[in-house]
């Protein structure tokens, strides 16, 4: 939920294939014709349906609640619909209210890209929307959209280096850099660390980036700093890459899945500080510690 926007401000005019929802039933916002007009009555495994844009067939959300106790705010979703998820309507970017009523909708035409990590951020002192899209198989290649407060992409950024990003973290630093995560096939052979392994292994890099210019201004590898012998898993997908979070000015935390363990990373020379978690955790954890 983000308490700090207001429905209000997501009830303007909306631009780049997104619709104005009126709510509670008011005309502009009806469901299809077997749900009632209010969230409450909605069936979870049907879709919502728009006078004003009957292209649109958003996914009815069920939201569970403990009253009177829920906070203020909104409920950002990338719904995820696709013939894998076997979900009712179109994938795309949703803003919902307490109740499940859509109060925003991005919703992707092509049913080959998928959008998560829809969220928002700050930018240029500014309160954006940001997510990512492209095509997912377990990891993602595609791209990272900004959008301002009046709907309108300001920004798309991709990562550098040849590579293509992945959809596990697009965070907007102070400084108006990206952090954002990678995955990059590596023929087993050609491994900096430790002994050759047969087929590939998938490399997970962090990249931050200058959202203006697209400028690479740190890069790390996984492999040139974390052994396959920490993995809890085979080696195709050592290290699966999670999130990146800022330490401080000169640190990073990046998170591993399959090593289980979040990694303190010099900014400068991209060596680990410390483990924590893991095999080879730099911390003493108590007995039963998950």
């Amino acid at each position: 939920m983000n308490p700090g926007i207001s429905r209000k401000r997501f009830l303007q005019a909306a631009a780049g294939g997104a619709v104005l929802v009126a709510l509670g039933g008011t005309p502009g916002c009806d469901p299809a014709p077997n749900i009632r007009s209010t969230a409450a009555s909605a069936q979870v495994g049907q879709t919502w349906s728009f006078r004003s844009r009957p292209d649109l067939h958003a996914p009815v959300i069920e939201v569970n609640k403990n009253l009177p106790g829920t906070a203020p705010g909104r409920i950002f979703i990338a719904a995820k619909n696709g013939p894998a998820e076997a979900g009712p309507g179109q994938d795309g970017c949703m803003i919902l209210d307490n109740d499940g009523q859509p109060v925003w909708l991005r919703l992707l035409q092509d049913e080959d890209m998928d959008v998560m990590d829809f969220k928002a951020q700050t930018y240029k002192g500014e309160t954006v929307l940001t997510w990512w899209e492209g095509q997912h198989t377990g990891y993602g290649q595609g791209a990272y959209v900004i959008c301002d407060h009046s709907y309108r992409e300001v920004k798309r950024v991709r990562a550098g280096n040849g590579y293509e990003g992945d959809h596990h973290e697009f965070l907007i630093t102070p400084e108006d850099t990206a952090l954002i995560t990678i995955y990059n096939k590596v023929p087993g052979d050609r491994i900096p660390m430790g002994d050759p392994v047969d087929g590939n292994v998938l490399d997970g890099i962090a990249q931050e980036v200058d959202i203006e210019t697209g400028e690479v201004l740190f890069e790390w590898h996984s492999l040139e700093h974390v052994g396959l012998d920490e993995s809890y898993t085979k080696p195709y997908d050592y290290f699966h890459i999670n999130s990146i979070e800022v330490y401080d000015r000169d640190h990073l935390l990046i998170s591993s899945r399959t090593t289980s363990t979040v990694y303190k990373v010099d900014r400068k020379t991209g060596e680990v500080v410390w483990r924590l978690g893991g095999k080879k955790s730099d911390f003493e954890m108590d007995q039963g510690t998950r």
